[in-house]
């Protein structure tokens, strides 16, 4: 079968955007016959695994229905001890890369996932569709040379995103800047800097990366002189494109900025808090960016089209289920609770939902509670013509912080590092704000009249810094500085839980401190306004 190169060599736009892009041109019941039909031959995989037998007994219905009335939903908890151990004689198909992110804390260090030919092979065509849209202004209207530039800005293997580059390979032959066996064994930091100076050289045609560093890099580049020490030494062509760009931005009466130097054909984004990132990327980059959603569980799960509104989900990517925000704070009210799901032709617009994903062409994940709260905006988007549900990602489930997509802070990880801060009470709750551009962690900690709020914050920070790799690198790699302590007067808490006893209410004794109650929240706010 030839690859997506060899058809555009031929002239055959419409067969790559078919099959890449051609999705969203499914009826909803188009969508669904899809998702029954490789659900039904991702269960007879199943069945004949090892996984299948250890985890349920070898016992897989052959109808929808019964799949979802007699299966359970499952966390990673239910597959740590063998995907931690990397057991492929137990998987139902044989994997081509293991992924990972991080894990939790005191449990797992990382959660890993397999992936198996088929399972690369779906969510790299599906990739491509998001490049395609990135590059678009109109179905079947798009154009992709041979030898783009395409700048290395994602994590590398064993990271999802390091994935990527080497299943496009077989399919288009970009160039990487810097070479992908050369990029692999930088830092971050040399990563950018020798992107940058080839680029400077070579050009820069796309762009793909985290929303968070995408930004950070366009910050950069605005501050940077010609010839200044992050390009490097630079070459005659690299002076000469710089020129240009100085010359232009002189011309605008503004800063340097990347779009002066490189005129980027796409952009595509990944990551939590990318809606709030993407305005500046545009500002710096001069192209508005396409927004992916995807992750390690689930592979390359959503992208928006070429008219930057809701994203569409991959109908082959995974069978998607769906818990209704009502059933899921049922589920936290009440561990024991089994919350009921929808699916994909039952979704409501202006709705809630936690996701839930069984993994297609023998993956691991069966019934997955990603974790993963997304809102339906739409069931249809007239614009690029889509019967499909439009979604967005909201972000990670009430009881984590997710920041710029580096970190997840848990309750486990602040305790860890309030002990290791010499903090040992537990009146503090934390919740997940916007200050100075960027997601920050909001510690809401009662404070002794005799202790100082700064100094407490800086060694909360550190400790911080300590137990959690993923926070320490936001700072080093982003450069910010993600926590702010809100000091609250000895007492509140004392006084708000003597309240709800009072009320019979039980939450702030039950649930999470992650990400409080409103009502909370408010009377925080109104208690620290009259001390």
């Amino acid at each position: 079968m030839p690859n997506i190169f060899d058809l555009l060599k031929e002239g055959k736009n419409k067969d790559v955007w078919r099959k890449c892009c051609g999705f969203i041109d499914l009826s909803m019941a188009e969508f669904m016959q899809v998702q029954e039909r490789l659900l039904l031959e991702q269960l007879e995989l199943y069945a004949k695994s090892g996984l299948g037998k250890k985890l349920f007994g070898g016992l897989f219905p052959r109808r929808l229905a019964d799949f979802r009335r007699s299966f359970p939903l499952t966390t990673y908890e239910d597959y740590a001890a063998y995907l931690s151990e990397k057991r492929e004689d137990l998987l139902p198909a044989k994997p081509d890369y293991w992924v990972c992110t991080s894990g939790k804390l005191g449990t797992y260090e990382r959660k890993w996932a397999p992936y198996s030919r088929g399972m690369v092979q779906t969510h790299i065509k599906n990739f491509f569709a998001s490049i395609i849209f990135a590059v678009c202004s109109k179905k079947f209207e798009f154009n992709l040379k041979e030898n783009y530039k395409f700048l290395y800005a994602m994590a590398p293997p064993p990271y999802l995103t390091g994935m990527v580059p080497y299943g496009l390979k077989d399919e288009f032959p970009f160039e990487y800047l810097p070479p992908l066996s050369v990029a692999e064994k930088m830092t971050f930091e040399e990563r950018n800097k020798e992107g940058f100076r080839l680029g400077l050289a070579r050009g820069i045609d796309l762009f793909f990366g985290v929303s968070s560093v995408l930004v950070k890099i366009g910050e950069k580049f605005s501050q940077e002189e010609p010839g200044g020490s992050d390009f490097g030494k630079l070459g005659a062509l690299s002076k000469i494109r710089l020129a240009w760009g100085f010359l232009h931005s002189k011309i605008q009466h503004r800063q340097l900025l990347p779009k002066d130097v490189w005129n980027l054909k796409g952009i595509i984004c990944a990551g939590t808090d990318t809606a709030f990132y993407k305005e500046r990327i545009e500002n710096y980059w001069g192209k508005k960016p396409i927004e992916i959603y995807g992750g390690t569980e689930i592979g390359i799960a959503a992208t928006q089209t070429w008219d930057h509104e809701g994203l569409v989900l991959f109908p082959d990517a995974n069978f998607w289920e769906f818990i209704p925000e009502e059933e899921y704070k049922k589920s936290l009210a009440n561990p024991g609770y089994v919350p009921e799901t929808v699916l994909a032709n039952e979704l409501e617009p202006g709705k809630r939902y936690e996701l839930v994903i069984t993994n297609f062409r023998g993956g691991a994940f069966l019934r997955y509670r990603v974790g993963d709260l997304i809102k339906v905006v739409g069931l249809r988007n007239d614009r690029p013509g889509t019967g499909l549900p439009q979604i967005v990602y909201e972000d990670r489930v009430h009881d984590v912080i997710d920041l710029a997509g580096f970190t997840r802070i848990t309750e486990r990880t602040l305790w860890e590092a309030l002990k290791k801060a010499g903090i040992t009470h537990g009146n503090w709750v934390a919740k997940k704000a916007f200050a100075k551009d960027h997601p920050i962690l909001e510690l809401y900690l009662e404070l002794a009249p005799h202790e100082n709020s700064k100094t407490t914050e800086e060694n909360i920070h550190q400790a911080l810094r300590s137990v959690d790799a993923d926070y320490h690198d936001l700072e080093e790699l982003i450069g910010y500085r993600p926590l702010r302590l809100a000091p609250v007067p000895e007492g509140f808490f004392k006084l708000f839980r003597q309240k709800q006893r009072a009320e019979n209410n039980l939450d702030m004794e039950t649930s999470s401190r992650i990400n409080p109650s409103e009502r909370l929240l408010a009377e925080l706010a109104a208690f620290r306004a009259t001390q």
